[in-house]
């Protein structure tokens, strides 16, 4: 028997390629070019805070909740970012259809954007990369096809399933590996925001919750 393979995932294609193209059109032009589009379009939590005050624009500042997303901190970022979207990307697009998946990556960039400030309010380096959207991803992909072989468990008087055990597993392994990209990076000026993958994480399981358990081809 032939393994099983999700057909071809034209929505997960097209985000990475979208990612590519920015990066590649951002080396190109040089460093000085990168680090304007970064402080331009990337997420600064400070730069949102002060538009919700009326103390800046709210239109560019909140339009950076969405552009940061497909801007990146160098090639390893982006490769990284890629290799896991790419991975997961495709089964849930197979599950839900490529309209949702975009909405689920869409859904956890803004989301998981949007919990960074909260978390930081005046913080002020710039906050790029699809981590939170990828973090998304995967929280519905725990949910989607999370296996139930992990046994339940009771957590401060809370009893949890163990589909919600696999789904934070998921989340540690994803938060772990961009720890490790950031030190991979150090000195560079990476920085993890550790929060917009813990919010794009919590928007994707709740989007796989409310849209069902899907087949488990696996």
């Amino acid at each position: 028997m032939k393994p099983f393979k999700p057909p071809t995932p034209i929505a997960t294609n097209s985000l990475i390629g979208l990612c590519v193209v920015v990066q590649v059109a951002t080396a190109l032009a040089g460093t000085g070019f990168a680090d304007a589009l970064h402080f331009n379009f990337g997420l600064i939590p400070a730069r949102i805070t002060a538009a919700i005050g009326g103390r800046a624009d709210a239109a560019s500042a909140l339009a950076t909740l969405l552009t940061h997303v497909f801007l990146h901190g160098g090639w390893l970022h982006l490769g990284l970012n890629v290799l896991f979207l790419a991975w997961v990307g495709r089964y849930v697009e197979w599950v839900t259809g490529r309209a949702a998946l975009i909405a689920i990556f869409l859904a956890g960039g803004i989301i998981g954007g949007i919990t960074q400030v909260l978390a930081g309010p005046a913080d002020t380096l710039p906050v790029v990369g699809a981590s939170g959207a990828i973090a998304a991803v995967f929280g519905a992909y725990a949910v989607l096809f999370a296996q139930s072989r992990v046994a339940s468990r009771r957590l401060l008087g809370l009893a949890i399933s163990g589909e919600t055990l696999t789904a934070l597993w998921y989340a540690a392994t994803w938060i772990a590996l961009q720890l490790l990209t950031a030190v991979a990076f150090q000195g560079g000026g990476m920085q993890v925001a550790i929060w917009t993958h813990i919010g794009g994480f919590i928007t994707g399981l709740l989007i796989a919750r409310i849209w069902g358990r899907g087949p488990q081809p696996f």
